[in-house]
């Protein structure tokens, strides 16, 4: 099988800790203590994540971490004291013993890959865990911090990469876990926190002796005016990939809260003086990114504010009334996400509705344990678990649907129609195309939308397919096409998607 990270693949992000371990979870312990989800507990419930239909894991790092900080246990992982071992603690014993060597890491990549499931590692150049400078030479270390962001970032000692060492050992330690640990993967961690000097390092002796291996950045910039910050990650220091989180917050920002769509997603183009949205930096010719298609997309993850569905059960309380809406919002985000382009990247639990957010105390809550009770042998929510189920099986439709179109993982992107509550768009690979529409006011349009196929901007064969060829995604019906335009009407806080059929 193919390893590396490509368009056809849809990642999701496990905190090793709180998914599940064979033989000793403890949910039952304190919110900062480690609960024991491990690396053979991933693989334990893989036939769970393959029912779901995806095909890569983005684990949590592995290194050797810190016993604790005052109260708080590594559950998380992100504070090394040792970057080339295994925390035995992620270890159960059953599936892949209890060897802390990098080999044990490829043994785990290994059985992933054997059931057609890729593996990216989390991994943490910038920072080692609190109190952990005694395991390094002390003249490692910045005082105050450094990178593209200054200060040592929530006060973890901060390595200095502008000093040769500190860059060698880095770049060998990476080395040694893609040889001997069958890394292909790598998610890399407080990139913006990293002085750019390693990246340089980074794409002339991995990425040149390695070309197979992708590099996917976490640049934690979310506002659509730090665009232009974001790309560059991707347009001048080579990462594959970077996360969308302009995106994320667009998605979230239209769709549970409820404002304009031209206003964050793309602007109708009746003038040049529109200010532009989050898709109109997909570019390069106009200074936006390299390949638009290779960014990661999101809903959620374990370092923003909230849960998708904590968003929407926060905008749409109480039960009954208020919980269909919070279910039908965030069927409209993950809608979104897997037809717009990029990779999609879904974080455990949410095809759940599974909840969460930052506290005064800490990210805990965000990082709740897996939900397991309320799965049942087939692998899918139980009957009476109505809000998992309803999410869950869109969720593993939607990607059984992206799977099946070249044109949702490949096509370029065509916007038809846009305004504060209508977004309109094609997606057109070379021998399939799709149309997606979606009503982000509460109630169904009152006429039909018309969108017109202007040949000067849709290829003729694109559009003979679109009047002949697509249905529906769920309920089959052709596509109605009047005079050059498609015709359509759209549910409120709804997504239409027409495709051609398997």
């Amino acid at each position: 099988m193919e390893k590396a990270l490509t368009q056809d693949d849809i990642i999701y992000f496990i905190v090793t800790d709180r998914f599940f371990g064979d033989a000793k979870n403890t949910p039952e312990a304190s919110d900062t203590a480690i609960h024991g989800g491990t690396l053979d507990g991933i693989l334990a419930k893989l036939d769970y994540l393959m029912e779901l239909g995806v095909t890569a894991i983005w684990v949590t790092p592995v290194y050797e971490n810190i016993e604790r900080f005052y109260d708080s246990e590594p559950y998380h992982y992100y504070w090394p004291q040792d970057f080339e071992q295994i925390d035995p603690r992620l270890l159960d014993g059953s599936r892949l013993g209890t060897s802390t060597e990098a080999a044990t890491f490829a043994d785990f990549v290994a059985q992933c890959e054997a059931k057609g499931v890729k593996v990216v590692l989390d991994m943490v150049v910038n920072h080692a865990g609190y109190g952990a400078q005694g395991h390094f030479d002390p003249g490692w270390f910045n005082i105050g911090g450094s990178g593209d962001v200054k200060g040592e970032l929530a006060g973890l000692p901060d390595f200095n990469h502008d000093n040769p060492q500190v860059l060698d050992y880095f770049i060998n330690t990476i080395e040694t876990w893609i040889t001997e640990g069958g890394v292909t993967n790598i998610r890399m961690d407080t990139v913006k926190h990293v002085e750019p000097k390693f990246w340089h390092y980074f794409k002339s002796q991995i990425r040149g002796q390695y070309p197979d291996v992708r590099l996917i950045g976490e640049v934690l910039y979310e506002g659509r005016e730090e665009v232009e910050k974001l790309l560059q990650y991707q347009n001048y220091h080579d990462f594959d990939s970077i996360f969308d989180f302009p995106l994320c917050t667009a998605l979230r920002s239209t769709f549970i809260y409820d404002e304009s769509l031209r206003h964050w997603l793309a602007r109708p183009r009746l003038s040049d003086d529109e200010p532009l949205g989050v898709l109109d930096n997909d570019n390069p010719f106009k200074g936006g990114y390299r390949n638009a298609n290779r960014l990661v997309t999101l809903l959620d993850n374990h370092d923003l504010q909230r849960r998708i569905m904590s968003h929407a059960r926060t905008k749409h309380g109480g039960e009954g009334e208020g919980l269909e809406w919070a279910i039908r919002v965030t069927k409209l985000c993950l809608g979104a996400l897997f037809t717009m382009r990029g990779i999609p990247q879904l974080y455990y639990g949410t095809e759940l509705g599974l909840e969460g957010w930052k506290t005064a105390e800490g990210d805990c809550d965000l990082r709740r344990d897996f939900p397991w009770q309320v799965i049942g042998p087939d692998q899918r929510p139980l009957e009476g678990c109505h809000k998992e189920r309803a999410l869950y099986d869109w969720t593993r439709d939607l990607i059984r649907l992206r799977k099946n179109s070249p044109a949702l993982k490949y096509g370029a992107t065509i916007t038809l129609w846009s305004d504060d509550l209508v977004y309109a768009f094609l997606r057109i690979a070379a021998d399939d195309v799709a149309l997606v529409i979606i009503n982000n006011g509460y109630e169904a349009m009152q006429w039909p939308i018309r969108l017109y196929l202007n040949p000067g901007t849709i290829p003729q064969r694109a559009i003979t397919m679109i009047e002949n060829e697509l249905r529906h995604w769920q309920s089959g019906e052709k596509l109605q096409v009047e005079g050059g335009h498609a015709v359509a009407t759209v549910g409120g806080k709804s997504i239409a998607i027409y495709c051609r059929p398997v």
